[in-house]
């Protein structure tokens, strides 16, 4: 087994590629990003500190929500993604779900890939009218 970040220029692309569209479909399917446009109730009589404050609060709340969407009510969409970040022979057992966990850990930590798949995301996002 190795990961995406191990594969040949080519198929590193192409890889990215299948993984670019299947997370628009995972977004579409679960709507995780509409819950990163909540923001915080301001009444009015914040000073700024205050504001910024509920908006840092805000911030961990929607972290908190979409990894509880992604990981909790439907992970059957999230180990799809995991599951393209490895590339296991025919021969080989697949992955379980710790060791792609700990794969996608590895691969999302890897700076060059992570700005890579946000890049592709960014392009994603724009042709999708985000």
């Amino acid at each position: 087994m190795k990961t995406i970040a191990e594969l040949s220029g080519v198929d590193f692309l192409r890889r990215c590629n299948q993984i670019r569209h299947k997370a628009e479909e995972v977004l579409k399917n679960t709507n995780v990003l509409e819950i990163r446009k909540r923001k915080p109730i301001i009444k009015g009589t914040e000073k700024p500190e205050e504001i910024e404050a509920l908006y840092d609060e805000q911030a961990k709340k929607n972290i908190n929500d979409m990894l509880d969407l992604m990981l909790e009510e439907k992970p059957e969409e999230t180990i799809k993604l995991f599951e393209m970040l490895v590339d296991v022979d025919k021969d080989e057992e697949k992955p379980s779900g710790m060791d792609l966990v700990l794969v996608g850990m590895s691969v999302l930590s890897d700076k060059r890939v992570l700005d890579f798949l946000a890049s592709l995301m960014r392009l994603g996002q724009t042709s999708m009218g985000a």
